[in-house]
This record gives C-alpha cells, structure tokens and sequence, in this order.
C-alpha cells in the first residue's frame, strides 16, 4: 500500500506492507483452531523537514478458537501476542491482547457477532466494542466484517471478477529506539476489484482515502510528546492472496 502527499492538508506519503495468513484447522463439528501470524511494516517518509519518522514493524501471532454453544450461538476467543518496534523482539517492544466475539446465525447464509477487542497499548489499555456480520445476502451480494476493525461490500461480477467497498480503521503503536513510542490511526475507505487469473488464486487493485488521520509520539500512557493530524490523502493498495471461497 502508498498513501499519497496531499496539498490541502499536507498529508505524510507512507508505504504499509502485510503479509498474513488465516488457517482453519477443524478439530470437532463446528469447533475450529485458527491460525493468524501476520507481520507488517509502516515506512512513513515526512511531508516537511520539520517530522522524520522511523520505518516500525510487527509481527504477531493470534491464536483463535471457534466453538459452538447451540445450534444457533458460537464463540469465538482470540488471544494474541505481538512485538512492535522500530527493532522486532527489542526491549520492551512485547505487547499482548486479544478479542472475544459472540455470533448469532440469524438464518443459515446470516450471521451476526458482538465482541470486545482488548490490548496493552504503549500509550495504555485500549479496548473497544467489536460488531460484526457475515450475511451472504444473495448469490452476488456478500456483507462480511467486524467493525471498526474492517467491514466490505462484495458483488460478484463474473467467476473471474468480483469488486467492492472497504472500510478500515487501524490503530497501533510501536516502540522506538530512543525509548519512546509512535501511535499511528487511520481510517481508510476503499473500492476494490479482485480478479482470479486461476481458481484460488486472487489479485487485489484498492484505491481509497484516508481520513482522520493522527500520529502522536509519547513515553508513557496517553501524555503525548506530539499530537499531529498525519493529514488526510488517497492510497492506492496491491496485493495477492491464496483464497478458498466458501
């Protein structure tokens, strides 16, 4: 992903690059282990002299379990592990959380889940409520996600190309060098379209705009050492993905 310079505000230009994965593993009729490490990297090139920042990175490892209560209610519980930093596994670069969802099968292609999502921040505790759907409205029309974390529109176009509507709302923090501590926030709104050149495998175009954006630097807790809005700009995203459509 690029995020752009913008000259109405100045925005930062920065680049983000994931690599993940989710790997299900059945263990019982509808019991599921899931498998998530991911690891991702913000280089954030400044707009003026004036802010330089490091390049940060992460990696992390959660861990899900996906149990059913009844015929119509499942849990989900996800913890995670993670180090953020200008170094991976550096000093107090450890961080850890997780999440916890409850869903509902309002019908069999309709579901709904209610969660919390919790994790030791650097700039302190941060929790906040999850919301979520997976409702496969028709055979062309599919709502999926858990907010605010990501939630998308999809229409199928053709067995070779689908499209739609993204939003996001990352949140993170990571170490420095120099013992403090960059937050980034972001809220991304995107259309994309996924072609597949073969079955399952699936190439992503994403152009979007970022908005309320903020980067802030602290030591500890929520006293910030600079609070600055990182300035709202369009992106564009590319990626690749192996994915089995259910």
């Amino acid at each position: 992903m690029y995020a752009f310079q913008n000259s109405k505000p100045v925005a930062t230009p920065f680049s983000h690059l994931y690599a993940g994965s989710d790997l299900p593993i059945k263990l019982d009729e509808g019991t599921y282990l899931l498998l998530s490490p991911y690891y991702e990297q913000w280089n954030l090139d400044s707009a003026s002299t004036e802010n330089i920042y490091p390049t940060v990175r992460s990696i992390a490892f959660p861990v899900g379990l996906i149990m059913p209560l009844n015929s119509k209610w499942t849990l989900t519980v996800i913890p995670i592990v993670h180090w953020n930093g200008e170094e991976l596994f550096a000093e107090n670069t450890f961080q850890y959380g997780g999440a916890a969802l409850v869903g509902y099968e309002r019908k069999p292609l309709q579901k709904f889940r209610l969660g919390v999502y919790a994790n030791a921040e650097f700039f302190g505790l941060f929790i906040v409520p999850l919301l979520g759907a997976d409702w496969r409205i028709d055979k062309k029309n599919y709502v999926f996600g858990v907010l605010p974390g990501r939630f998308t529109y999809e229409h199928q176009w053709s067995q070779k190309f689908f499209g739609g509507v993204t939003f996001r709302a990352p949140t993170s923090s990571y170490r420095l060098s120099n013992g403090q501590y960059i937050r980034l926030d972001d809220n991304q709104l995107s259309v994309y379209v996924d072609y597949y050149p073969a079955k399952h495998l699936a190439i992503t175009l994403e152009p979007g705009f970022g908005i309320l954006r903020k980067v802030r630097t602290g030591l500890n807790g929520r006293d910030y050492l600079t609070d600055q809005k990182w300035g709202d700009g369009p992106f564009i995203k590319l990626s690749a993905a192996y994915r089995i459509r259910l």
